[in-house]
């Protein structure tokens, strides 16, 4: 993991400089609140851990169970 310290404004580049995959921004600090800003394509998802984690465990379905109904259709 790497570990950066960044003051308000500041950037830092992902990927190669020349073409960068996207820059994330320190774009304020009050007190012990940070908002970052990130600039990436649109097809590059970026998300929250607890949404991504949440979007793994949907992408499992459910769990299979011995003897479970389903449609006979």
């Amino acid at each position: 993991m790497l570990v950066m310290t960044r003051r308000e404004g500041e950037e830092v580049v992902i990927g190669d400089p020349a073409a960068p995959l996207g820059i994330v921004r320190i774009a304020t600090i009050k007190g012990d609140r940070v908002r970052i800003a990130f600039e990436f394509p649109r097809e590059v998802p970026v998300n929250r851990r607890e949404v991504a984690d949440k979007k793994l465990k949907d992408d499992e379905g459910p769990a299979d169970i011995a003897g479970q109904i389903g449609d006979v259709g």
